[in-house]
């Protein structure tokens, strides 16, 4: 068939036409930058035959629980009678009922304060949610809140996502979940760190991290806790998202623009051009690189 099709050329588009008709621009510049002398240990091994493209499902909304940590148990939000338990199968129940689609539920390694000095937050009956491609907070939100704070703000997310029905504001939205408040970024990066599902996630993320957060400082766009100046980059870890194989993963939000990436088989050899051309450009891929692209609703806030 691929001998047919050098011949006669195929119908079926390329996985740069693809990414392209989905609103994406293919980057010019290489994947690589030859100044990056830093790499992974050489017992790690991954899979870099299979096709990275359309190895991840899309999604209109995703939900990061932040617990502060790096690493979970092997079913992150399974322990039940815990926030990211009640999130998660609220996200189970509610996954495509709206036109957003499915739900992504995920525990982050953001953090806050409290994760350290309330006792609720610290036992997991209390938390703090971004709301993500949205670039929101939901701050304090017990266990027992979560089926209505979050049912209520799919129910107004999704009318939002019509054409017909005119933009919610940040107003109207506080009006009806108080707890709500905009995050600042202009992007979010994150990586699955989860060591305890897969050794070379936990490995690579760290190493990846490092060299994202030396190239975000020198742009003047890096973020930490406690860090709120608009305009920047956080970079932080997941939980499993699927295909340890395909470590590291890395995917990103755009708030200007609306768009989501997803990238594979990430070396640090590839963080220059991640920021310089996924972050900086617009959302620039390589088609070779990416895993998913999606251009979701662009946050008026």
């Amino acid at each position: 068939m691929a001998i047919l099709d050098k011949i006669f050329g195929s119908s079926n588009p390329s996985i740069a036409q693809q990414i392209e008709a989905k609103g994406f621009e293919i980057s010019k510049c290489p994947e690589t930058c030859a100044d990056c002398s830093v790499t992974y240990p050489k017992s790690l091994k991954f899979e870099e035959t299979e096709p990275l493209w359309d190895s991840t499902k899309p999604y209109g909304l995703h939900l990061n629980i932040a617990t502060g940590k790096t690493d979970w148990p092997h079913d992150a939000t399974g322990t039940p009678d815990t926030l990211s338990n009640a999130v998660a199968a609220w996200g189970s129940a509610h996954s495509n009922t709206t036109p957003l689609g499915n739900i992504k539920v995920t525990c982050c390694s953001l953090g806050s304060d409290e994760l350290f000095t309330d006792d609720e937050y610290i036992a997991e009956q209390k938390g703090d949610i971004l709301v993500l491609p949205f670039f929101l907070w939901i701050k304090g939100v017990q266990i027992e809140q979560v089926d209505a704070v979050l049912t209520r703000l799919l129910d107004i997310l999704a009318k939002n996502s019509h054409p017909v029905v005119p933009a919610t504001t940040l107003k109207e939205l506080q009006q009806h979940i108080p707890q709500l408040s905009v995050d600042a970024n202009r992007a979010y990066i994150f990586m699955c760190s989860h060591r305890t599902r897969d050794k070379r996630c936990g490995v690579t993320a760290p190493i990846m991290k490092k060299e994202l957060d030396i190239v975000l400082r020198e742009r003047e766009l890096y973020r930490d806790h406690g860090d709120s100046t608009p305009g920047g980059v956080t970079v932080a870890y997941v939980n499993h998202i699927g295909g340890h194989k395909f470590a590291a993963n890395v995917i990103i939000y755009l708030r200007e623009n609306g768009k989501n990436i997803w990238l594979g088989l990430c070396k640090p050899n590839n963080v220059v051009p991640i920021v310089d051309e996924c972050i900086l450009a617009g959302g620039k891929v390589w088609p070779d690189k990416v895993r998913m692209v999606q251009k979701l609703d662009v946050v008026e806030w």
